[in-house]
């Protein structure tokens, strides 16, 4: 989340002088999609946590097959 944060304030939030929420809601809506538009970027926000996402295994499977 922090990361997240971190890349609409430097970009998309930087010097926005808004007269309304609703143009920082925008700013942060328009944000939001150019990072779900490049698809690397929301996972190098979760590589630098440390966490990483497992898929889960099928129900029809049992994990040792």
């Amino acid at each position: 989340m922090e990361l997240l944060w971190s890349s609409l304030k430097k970009r998309e939030l930087a010097n926005l002088a808004g007269d309304h929420l609703a143009d920082v809601a925008d700013a942060t809506e328009q944000g939001i999609r150019r990072i779900n538009n490049n698809p690397q970027l929301p996972w190098s926000f979760l590589t630098h946590t440390g966490l990483t996402i497992h898929p889960p295994h099928p129900p029809n499977l049992r994990k040792d097959q």
